[in-house]
């Protein structure tokens, strides 16, 4: 029983750690990083943050300050769960992908974060939110040249998306604080913020198709899959499709969102094949599309009668589990959408449907809630299949026409947000109904590397944006919808 009890906090803590790596930058044999930490239900201090190499625990300094966007954002209970964080570690230039960082038992590998690579010192300093002068300090201690460039070529680059600075602009010159703030952001700062995401939609995009083993006649079902830096996500998702007998008749598309990650994507693709055997294709995108725009490009390439948009981060926890999903699907002549339960993997619940829930904070946004989120799933008593007001775009089972008719998921919802509620709206306006299946349970891993990239609360400001912009669009069949 003990044991049990100390596992399941093991899980806990786990689950509810956050860690992200903003920015970058190695001078000789020094690195320096910018990131934050969390914990959604517990507090944080500096001596909890970690580093390890090969396993072994490296010495670490940190420079710690306030972030209260992420508090914000992830509606942690206080600013002592979040630690933003300028780290120093000597002698490991050269060994990045062999370095983690860690709080609350979870590892958090910098192979696997999504981080830019600075220029000079400078720069990571302009974007720590408080006490500058301190951290400057804190930096000229160790000998590092505030104006030395990086030295490291071991990293993945990506470049500052100036459309996203633009944009940044705009959002950092609204305060949410002052009365009529949400009238601000829908009258003058969104009208802009769409010019600027409409420019860059239009933009020619080169794509090309590669397709791994024999092409599958008459697929049963179309998946289509976007990748983002984590393009290790899909070893797991096809060693199960692999063993898997019925994902022999289904069409499986990978779409790499990530031209950064072009090459090592193509290695891994090739190395995946010749291992599991089992057939895919891979859609390289020339530039990122976002969420919305990496499924519409996938599903262009479906051949299926049906679709099903899943997340990377996604695995089955049985064989089968599609066939069944389909023939639930298919029984329900008004269903548009159909989702499934997705789990944590210590079995509580990550997703069983959502509903719309009007922001106390910010009266007139609708976000997207999880009513059963973090209960263990044998508690709730789930039907095999059950009506639900929207359903998250991580796995969303429908057909290929309606997905085509609607236009797929709208690429307004600047760096996302709100697309799966919004296509459930379409579905719905359409006179269809969106179902979640109780049968089908996945696993979904939730990634840990979080989109939240710059110091401020511009990310914020563009959640609420992008919230007015679908009560704008759908206000009326929202309050009929949460009825």
């Amino acid at each position: 029983m003990l044991n049990r009890l100390k596992n399941s906090l093991k899980r806990k803590l786990s689950k509810d750690a956050l860690l992200h790596v903003d920015f970058i930058i190695s001078q000789g044999n020094m690195v320096l990083i910018l990131g934050w930490a969390a914990h959604k239900s517990a507090s944080l201090s500096a001596n909890m943050i970690e580093a390890h190499f090969n396993g072994q625990k490296l010495e670490l300094d940190l420079f710690t300050f306030s972030r209260s966007d992420v508090v914000q954002r992830f509606q942690l209970p206080s600013d002592s769960s979040c630690l933003g964080f300028l780290a120093v570690l000597s002698g490991v230039s050269g060994d990045l992908d062999n370095i983690s960082l860690s709080h609350s038992q979870t590892q958090f590998g910098m192979s696997k974060l999504n981080f830019k690579q600075a220029n000079n010192v400078t720069e990571i300093l302009s974007h720590v939110p408080v006490r500058q002068d301190e951290a400057k300090k804190f930096v000229e201690n160790y000998g590092i040249s505030l104006t030395g460039s990086n030295s490291s070529s071991s990293l993945i680059i990506r470049n500052r998306d100036k459309d996203v600075e633009k944009i940044k602009s705009i959002l950092q010159g609204v305060d949410i604080a002052k009365v009529g703030a949400l009238e601000t952001l829908h009258s003058e700062a969104l009208p802009e913020i769409h010019r600027i995401w409409k420019a860059k939609q239009s933009k020619n995009n080169n794509r090309e198709l590669k397709v791994f083993g024999d092409e599958i006649d008459e697929p049963k079902v179309s998946v289509v899959i976007p990748l983002y830096g984590r393009y290790d996500f899909m070893q797991h998702q096809l060693a199960n499709f692999a063993a898997d007998p019925f994902m022999s008749a289904v069409e499986v598309i990978y779409v790499l969102d990530d031209p950064a990650l072009q090459r090592e994507v193509l290695i891994t693709a090739h190395g995946l094949f010749k291992t599991f055997r089992h057939p895919f294709k891979l859609v390289l995108s020339e530039r990122n599309r976002g969420f919305a725009g990496a499924n519409n490009l996938g599903v262009e390439f479906a051949t299926s009668e049906h679709l099903l948009l899943l997340n990377s981060d996604i695995l089955p926890k049985q064989n089968r589990w599609l066939e069944v999903y389909l023939e639930q699907f298919s029984s329900i002549d008004d269903a548009g959408i159909m989702g499934a339960t997705l789990t944590y993997e210590d079995e509580t619940i990550q997703h069983a449907g959502m509903e719309f829930r009007e922001d106390s904070h910010y009266p007139g946004i609708w976000m997207n809630h999880h009513p059963f989120k973090g209960v263990p799933v044998d508690l709730v008593p789930l039907e095999d299949v059950f009506p639900s007001p929207i359903t998250t775009g991580a796995c969303m089972l429908m057909t290929t026409k309606l997905y085509r008719e609607l236009e797929g998921f709208d690429p307004m919802y600047v760096l996302g947000d709100f697309e799966d509620s919004d296509l459930c709206l379409k579905v719905i306006d359409r006179g269809f109904k969106v179902y979640v299946s109780g049968k089908i349970k996945l696993y979904h891993l939730e990634r840990l590397s979080q989109d939240l990239v710059d110091s401020g609360d511009w990310k914020f400001k563009l959640t609420l944006a992008n919230g007015a912009y679908q009560a704008n669009k759908w206000r009326n069949l929202i309050q009929e919808v949460s009825a």
